[in-house]
């Protein structure tokens, strides 16, 4: 039921990102559809597994332990989705910094051991047509994503705050927002899966593992378009008409006060005429 709620939210963010950015880079848009198809295809699966399991198997306990589509929806698919917005993270930081290469790589290489580790488990248990524990295989699947996760929020944060001790355009209102939003969604990701690593060590014997494993993946793709669709706040607050004051948000040049003319008795001065000299939408994009 979390996991069909969280599909919800993704419905709504997929909508709010197709209505605000319909000319995102074809990449963008590439990368946003294809992570809602594939989340769509698991919610499918998930909604076949309720099926199989409380509806046509009701009251028939021996078939809670066939494990039906779960093997594919969830590790598999949850895990895969992992490795795209992990990796989608990796390019944003090596956007940001490209001599932070080889932390991108780190984190690119833990991206690809999860979704390993999972497909490991995953493609065991539908071998078999029931719940197998592979202990290597989650242990790579659980540490490593949360691994990549915390990673990617401290590189992230120390990143934005390094750009703002450098540019003051983005020190007031833009950082701190993007460093909340990187902080909070990557920690929440990676304590999920942590949740699920606990509960698997403390319980080996059960599957209390697979509750928050199976909303992993929902929580990743939304992770993907809240980032997308936070652009929108940045959009709004930097432009002239925004929410900020244009003094906070964007910096102004002026030009200097000519000399006063005289002309048949009379004095002219032309105004302080102010230019922006930020374009809103290259301080967003930079600082995303």
């Amino acid at each position: 039921m979390i996991n069909w709620g969280l599909y919800g939210v993704l419905c709504v963010q997929t909508y709010v990102y197709s209505y605000n950015f319909p000319d995102d880079r074809w990449y963008l848009k590439a990368l946003a559809y294809s992570v809602f198809l594939v989340e769509t295809v698991q919610t499918a699966l998930t909604g076949a597994d309720v099926y199989f399991w409380f509806m046509a198997g009701f009251g028939n306990v021996e078939r809670l332990k066939d494990s039906n589509f779960s093997p594919i929806d969830s590790p598999t698919i949850d895990a895969f989705i992992s490795l795209i917005v992990q990796g989608f993270f990796c390019y944003r930081i090596w956007t940001l910094n490209k001599r932070a290469l080889w932390i991108c790589l780190l984190i690119a290489v833990l991206a690809i051991v999860q979704a390993i580790g999972a497909a490991w488990g995953g493609i065991k248990s539908a071998t078999l047509g029931t719940y197998s524990v592979v202990k290597p295989g989650q242990y790579l699947w659980l540490i490593t994503s949360a691994l990549a996760d915390i990673l990617i929020a401290l590189v992230m944060t120390f990143q934005l705050r390094k750009m703002s001790a450098h540019d003051g355009r983005y020190s007031n209102h833009v950082v701190p927002r993007v460093v909340r939003l990187t902080i909070e969604t990557n920690t929440l990701t990676a304590g999920v899966a942590l949740l699920s690593f606990v509960l698997y060590v403390a319980f080996p014997n059960e599957i209390y593992y697979t509750c928050p494993t199976g909303v992993i993946g929902k929580l990743y793709s939304n992770t993907l378009f809240v980032t997308f669709n936070n652009r929108i706040y940045f959009r709004d607050h930097l432009s002239p008409g925004g929410l900020v004051s244009q003094a906070e948000a964007i910096p102004v040049q002026t030009q200097p006060l000519p000399s006063a003319t005289i002309s048949h008795g009379s004095v002219s001065i032309d105004l302080l005429r102010p230019t922006l000299s930020l374009d809103p939408e290259k301080c967003i994009n930079d600082a995303l």
